[in-house]
């Protein structure tokens, strides 16, 4: 069962230093030149874990007054990634934008609902749902 955690929830902090160098080792991929602590401080950010077993992370801001989406996670576990992408769309009632930074990461979009806009851009419409 797919577990989700927030910054403020207790347990939280014993993946945090995970979290960290998770994101740190995927900074450069997922294209974000901001610290972990601001994105866990500014941004909406879901930790996902099935059981005690941390998959990645999935957090939204907003550029120009839309909403984005960036992600970074562990090796493996591709479905049920997918469905934490899901069911963390179902949390925002305005569409969703996200860059795919390769092949995978647009594959994993269009998996999820998302339509390509242009070139590397790509739109999750909430009223497609």
């Amino acid at each position: 069962m797919i577990r989700v955690l927030i910054p403020k929830d207790r347990e939280f902090y014993f993946y945090k230093k995970e979290l960290k160098k998770l994101y740190e080792e995927n900074k450069v991929k997922i294209q974000d030149e901001s610290s972990f602590e601001f994105i866990i401080n500014n941004t909406f950010f879901y930790a996902f874990l099935i059981d005690k077993t941390l998959l990645g992370a999935i957090y939204y801001f907003t550029i120009d007054k839309k909403l984005f989406v960036n992600a970074f996670a562990t090796r493996g576990h591709f479905k049920e990634k997918l469905e934490c992408l899901k069911l963390s769309q179902k949390w925002f009632k305005t569409d969703i934008y996200a860059t795919a930074q390769n092949k995978a990461s647009a594959l994993c979009l269009l998996r999820c609902g998302f339509c390509r806009a242009k070139e590397n851009l790509f739109v999750y419409k909430k009223e497609t749902e």
